[in-house]
């Protein structure tokens, strides 16, 4: 199978889940209930009907039962609380008072190998999934994140990302086929070296956004290594996510008001 067509399928898989949950969102909006036990349902159903949906309202039960099943085990086993106070000053040190850190969610849910991974939920949340680093995520993170505070400042920009992106369809189609291309050999977060910070924000996969903004949060992307140096090549890029996101002319509203359809490996 030919790498092109790996990452297509990855990209429609991402479009198929984010329709998931944007229908979800729609259907159920803020009823649903707090935590990632929903998302965890819908999202098990809609992969059971997949394969159950032959065997008409038989397939839909099995595939309900499924939901409600997974949805159970996530409400059980899975952690989660919004940001901490301190958890939100340092977030604002780098984005700004930005409204939507009121919508994060972190969970001690991890990804293959222990990645954190960051998704958009059926409720208008987002989840930032940390795994071991639920506990204490201003700590040190893993190799590739040495400095204190620096995964979940990765995983804020893929909040980001979400937030301002046109659908979650959009985003997780995006986000799938970079996560693809990485599992292909491909570096996606590698930065290149200061003349990176030439290219238009646009122009930088996902991932690379994101280690744009958490090398700056960390001091790596200076000679000096000087925490959010302000003399950074990489300062105007780090202006351009901590501006406003700019309301769409139909933005959906969340639950506190605000336009959300204005965009947000983890994910």
């Amino acid at each position: 199978m030919s790498r092109r067509l790996l990452v297509r399928m990855a990209r429609g898989y991402g479009w198929f889940l984010g329709v998931v949950l944007s229908l979800a969102r729609r259907a159920g909006g803020r009823w649903w209930p707090a935590g990632p036990a929903s998302t965890a349902g819908v999202l098990a159903a809609a992969h059971v009907a997949l394969v159950t949906v032959w065997f008409g309202p038989l397939g839909v039960a099995i595939a309900a039962v499924a939901g409600v099943a997974a949805g159970v085990v996530a409400r059980l086993g899975i952690r989660h609380r919004p940001l901490s106070d301190e958890e939100r000053r340092a977030a604002e040190r780098v984005f700004g008072p930005a409204e939507w850190l009121d919508d994060v969610i972190l969970t001690d849910l991890s990804g293959l190998g222990g990645r954190a991974f960051t998704l958009p939920a059926v409720d208008g949340l987002v989840f930032c999934h940390l795994g071991a680093m639920f506990d204490a995520p201003l700590g040190p993170g893993p190799v590739a994140y040495p400095v204190p505070g620096q995964l979940l400042i990765h995983e804020l920009v893929h909040v980001r990302q979400i937030v301002g992106a046109g659908s979650s369809a959009s985003f997780l189609a995006d986000a799938l086929a970079v996560q693809a291309r990485h599992e292909l050999g491909e570096n996606v977060y590698r930065l290149r070296g200061p003349g990176d910070a030439h290219h238009e924000w646009a122009e930088h996969n996902l991932e690379r956004q994101a280690t744009i903004v958490d090398r700056w949060y960390g001091g790596q992307s200076s000679p000096s290594r000087r925490p959010m140096d302000p003399d950074s090549p990489f300062a105007p890029l780090i202006a351009q996510v901590r501006a406003p996101i700019p309301a769409r002319g139909n933005g959906r509203p969340d639950r506190a008001g605000r336009s959300l359809d204005a965009p947000g490996p983890g994910v």
